[in-house]
């Protein structure tokens, strides 16, 4: 009995070696693609959004109030992480020095990470959670936005916050003193109304938090309490929307077309983009064989087939897909174009794509806030051009291991090893499709 023990012991120490010999691996490949200038999604480099990004944190350098409605203003989001970089950041001389303390301030991802998912899956080991965590690092698009100063993290970071703030406050609930109460319910509030200021797609999450909050055994001046706060901190977005004439900036809403087009074939490769990002997934599922037989002959899914039919004639009837232009709808989409020349034979293989990414979605997640979320991008996607990659990843990545509801099965290693190659080979193959001269 003690042999045993002692053999499972080693086989537990020395599984241990390995997973934290792999995550320092993935470490060391995160800041080798900071030093190297790598981009692996396409708006990377000096002469990429980095250019922009510098040129805009410039304006606001020159004066905040000033420029908040200046045409020479060329992002899509708020300035809120420029005025922030303005005020607090004091290694905004250099453009290398700005880039660095953007890499540091993108580095706080993974570590926020390793508590959500302590917090998810509190039964599993240190050394999983910490390559779990890291493996975040690995999307081509977190390393981008980390390495080139981009927007999408901060919205991130904010979203692990707010998810954070509320596990703790969910489980302490009866712990904590009137006073208390008030003052993370402020930080909750603040922090979740931050995100869209950050990232506007993101503006599900506010929502979600005061449905959360709502939905807890609190007395209801908390709840008037909670309403008010977000009422309060969402004036600043209504005044910027008085001064653009849009819920984005004038320029970006000229460039993104945004409300002015409907977009058909983006809810399909929306779909297409959120498997390719959660792909290995489905083998940490916790339906075994019968779990997803009992789904596939449910009525729910003669509803989606029937869905599916009726949006695929929609597409076919009324989109134009022969001149669709190039830009954004993910890999799935970039893969077709060098693989298929002819329009009607890609545009096949384009639905038999849509079909399938919406079977592995239905498969994988079954709560309806998990849905809802993705039914929201799905509708936001309709409306958007172009819509990129990066909108979903590393993001579902980030909500599977906070604010999702769906569970997935870590305890087997060999799964987990074929999670972090997958993202290892998306990462390479993004690096490479970004070399091609295209």
């Amino acid at each position: 009995m003690e042999n045993k023990k002692e053999k499972e012991k080693i086989e537990q120490d020395n599984q241990n070696t390995f997973v934290f010999s792999l995550s320092l691996i993935i470490l060391i490949y995160f800041f080798y693609g900071f030093f190297s200038n790598e981009n692996t999604a396409g708006a990377g480099g000096y002469n990429g959004d980095f250019n922009l990004i510098w040129e805009n944190l410039t304006l606001f350098k020159e004066g905040i109030i000033v420029n908040l409605n200046n045409n020479n203003y060329t992002d899509s989001r708020t300035p809120l992480s420029y005025i922030i970089h303005v005020l607090f950041n004091p290694f905004i001389y250099n453009e290398e020095v700005f880039r660095l303390s953007n890499l540091l301030i993108s580095s706080s991802i993974p570590f926020l990470l390793f508590f959500s998912i302590k917090e998810k899956y509190p039964k599993l080991d240190n050394s999983l959670l910490v390559l779990l965590s890291l493996t975040v690092t690995l999307s081509p698009y977190f390393r981008t936005t980390s390495f080139w100063a981009l927007g999408e993290n901060y919205g991130i970071i904010f979203l692990l916050l707010s998810y954070l703030v509320y596990t703790n406050f969910q489980k302490n609930l009866n712990n904590f003193s009137n006073y208390k109460k008030l003052f993370i319910i402020f930080f909750l509030c603040l922090f979740s109304s931050l995100i869209v200021y950050f990232d506007q797609k993101l503006v599900f999450a506010p929502f979600l938090i005061l449905l959360l909050l709502l939905n807890l055994r609190i007395e209801i001046t908390f709840k008037i309490y909670t309403i008010i706060l977000f009422f309060i901190f969402s004036l600043p977005y209504f005044y910027l929307i008085h001064l653009w004439g849009s819920f984005i900036p004038p320029s970006a809403h000229a460039a993104r077309e945004v409300g002015s087009s409907i977009h058909l074939f983006h809810p399909g490769y929306c779909l297409t983009i959120l498997m390719l990002t959660i792909f290995p997934f489905f083998f940490l599922n916790n339906k075994n064989l019968d779990g997803l037989k009992n789904k596939i002959l449910n009525k729910n899914f003669i509803f989606i087939l029937i869905l599916f039919l009726f949006y695929s004639l929609l597409v076919v009837s009324f989109g134009d897909f022969e001149n669709l232009k190039i830009d954004g709808k993910g890999a799935f989409h970039k893969l077709l174009l060098i693989l298929i020349e002819d329009s009607n034979i890609r545009l096949i293989f384009t639905l038999i794509g849509f079909f399938f990414s919406l079977i592995f979605t239905y498969l994988i997640f079954d709560n309806k806030i998990d849905l809802l979320i993705i039914a929201y991008f799905m509708v936001l996607s309709i409306f958007t051009f172009p819509f990129y990659q990066e909108y979903l990843d590393p993001l579902f990545y980030i909500l599977i291991f906070s604010f999702f509801k769906t569970k997935f099965k870590f305890e087997n290693i060999k799964n987990v090893y074929l999670l972090v190659l997958y993202f290892f080979i998306l990462s390479l193959s993004s690096k490479y499709y970004y070399q091609l001269p295209i």
